[in-house]
């Protein structure tokens, strides 16, 4: 079944270790045993399966689909389709991450993980990136139905970049200070002010005693005595 067309696509070249098959053959080898008789009944003779061929190529060339993503495509539509799916379908089996709601809710736990100063796990970069166009507070901060508009609409222009930066590493979160550390401060803080109240307590007891022991006269011998001892304690 080779295509009539010019073969630029690497999903249109033969590759050695298929038997010199190209991807796209062993593609509908895969398909037509998975859905024996009805895959087939798709096409009606070589025009059919070449054109078949290049739309599909085109389309995988345009999404980034890699065969990676073809294989996890083919087992997904064994479980989601009971007949051979649409390109649109089967491009939805090979990357189901990228579902919108799956795609937000893993940008919520990788946003969630990244405010704890780790990477995140990021099954796509344009996750990531669309994550961030949106916002974090936005985005940890509004349920799904809130966000789900503007969230597919960033999403679906991340796609169409079809490449993007590399993920970058999240910054350092700021470690909570101990308890050892918050205890020393206040203890140090307590030191401080126990040493200025003494000071401000030792100006004020040694005034009141001097006063006492300038003036005696009328004062009894206890409070005398308790002003000496004060003097003699300052000294």
């Amino acid at each position: 079944m080779l295509s009539t067309f010019e073969r630029e696509s690497a999903w249109l070249k033969p590759v050695p270790k298929l038997d010199g098959k190209t991807l796209m053959e062993h593609l509908y080898a895969r398909m037509d045993g998975l859905y024996p008789g009805k895959w087939k009944s798709n096409f009606v003779g070589e025009a059919a399966m070449s054109n078949w061929e290049q739309a599909w190529a085109e389309a995988f060339d345009e999404e980034g689909i890699r065969p990676v993503d073809v294989a996890l495509g083919i087992q997904n539509s064994r479980r989601m389709y009971d007949w051979p799916p649409s390109l649109t379908e089967f491009l939805r089996a090979c990357r189901p991450y990228l579902e919108p709601d799956v795609a937000f809710f893993e940008a919520v736990r990788g946003m969630q993980a990244r405010e704890r100063g780790e990477r995140g796990e990021w099954s796509h970069p344009a996750i990531f990136h669309t994550a961030a166009a949106v916002g974090r507070f936005d985005l940890l901060n509004q349920a799904y139905q809130q966000m789900e508009g503007r969230w597919k609409k960033a999403l679906h222009a991340q796609l169409a970049l079809g490449a993007w930066p590399d993920i970058p590493d999240p910054a350092p979160a700021l470690p909570a200070p101990s308890s050892a550390r918050q205890t020393e401060q206040g203890a140090e803080a307590m030191r401080e002010m126990t040493q200025k109240a003494i000071n401000r307590k030792g100006r004020d007891h040694k005034a009141w005693a001097r006063t006492i022991l300038s003036d005696p006269k009328g004062r009894t011998p206890g409070i005398v005595r308790m002003a000496q001892a004060a003097v003699g304690e300052q000294a």
